[in-house]
């Protein structure tokens, strides 16, 4: 069985998404999904993504 590749919050990269096919905080980027552990983690993404690249 393959082991799934674990998936982090874009702006805090120690939270871990547990069920990255559930989470509602998410953005495309292209072909790449971002994921964020909340709503507030995504809208600062969004006020500066050159911060988190």
């Amino acid at each position: 069985m393959k082991r799934a590749k674990k998936t982090h919050c874009t702006v805090c990269p120690t939270w871990e998404i547990k069920q990255p096919d559930r989470c509602s905080n998410t953005l495309k980027n292209g072909l790449k999904t971002l994921y964020f552990c909340t709503h507030r983690c995504k809208e600062r993404y969004l006020k500066t993504p050159e911060k988190f690249s």
